[in-house]
């Protein structure tokens, strides 16, 4: 699959016109967030058809039985853990190719309310998708805790103050797509040919 395909595209069921927007996507499925806190991750076989909307070839209330997960629990990252990586790979060599950012954290306000995850990190902003389609960009300057989550130093309704467009250009001027391409390395961009060669390769695969 291509990455791209289904990001930010609104979703329906066979019975509900709008279920929520695809805010992540890997190979094999999409994860998609809607009102109420809802959250779905649902595998792409389950996709009948993509145009300017996801159709998914289930009711909404199969899709809630059986792709509903908590909100609030990690998204799915490309970025592999050593253990799985092909190779000898030390966990040093693995943190000096992915070091520790903010990226994917789930971000909660002052008062302990989940706000959403962190799909960008700025050197001076952070932006989070959240319920309702919301997006905050929101300053760096406002965190004032990091662990599992990211707390910043506001309330609602307090934070909509930095609320902004879902679809508006990114802090550094790049549109909101660039997303799609950031969450999912080239690796993950489906089978290519190899320096030449007539087969199709994934990426790792050694040379024969």
């Amino acid at each position: 699959m291509t990455s791209g395909k289904y990001f930010n595209k609104g979703v329906k069921a066979l019975d509900s016109p709008d279920i929520g927007h695809v805010v992540r996507e890997t190979p094999d499925k999409i994860v998609v967030f809607g009102g109420r806190n809802d959250r779905y991750d649902i595998p792409t076989t389950e996709i009948n058809q993509v145009g300017a909307n996801v159709l998914i070839g289930l009711n909404l209330q199969e899709i809630i039985n059986k792709y509903k997960v908590n909100r609030q629990d990690p998204l799915p990252t490309s970025r592999k853990d050593p253990w799985t990586t092909r190779g000898n790979v030390d966990l040093a060599t693995y943190e000096k190719q992915y070091p520790k950012t903010l990226f994917n954290k789930g971000v909660r306000t002052k008062n302990e309310d989940h706000l959403g995850h962190i799909m960008k990190e700025t050197n001076d902003k952070i932006v989070v998708f959240g319920e309702h389609d919301y997006r905050f960009d929101i300053p760096k300057s406002e965190i004032i805790a990091v662990g599992m989550n990211v707390i910043v130093g506001v309330d609602f309704p307090e934070v909509f103050k930095y609320k902004v467009d879902r679809n508006a250009p990114l802090p550094t001027g790049e549109s909101v797509d660039k997303l799609k391409d950031e969450a999912y390395s080239w690796y993950y961009h489906g089978p290519t040919e190899y320096k030449g060669k007539s087969k199709l390769i994934y990426p790792y695969d050694e040379e024969k």
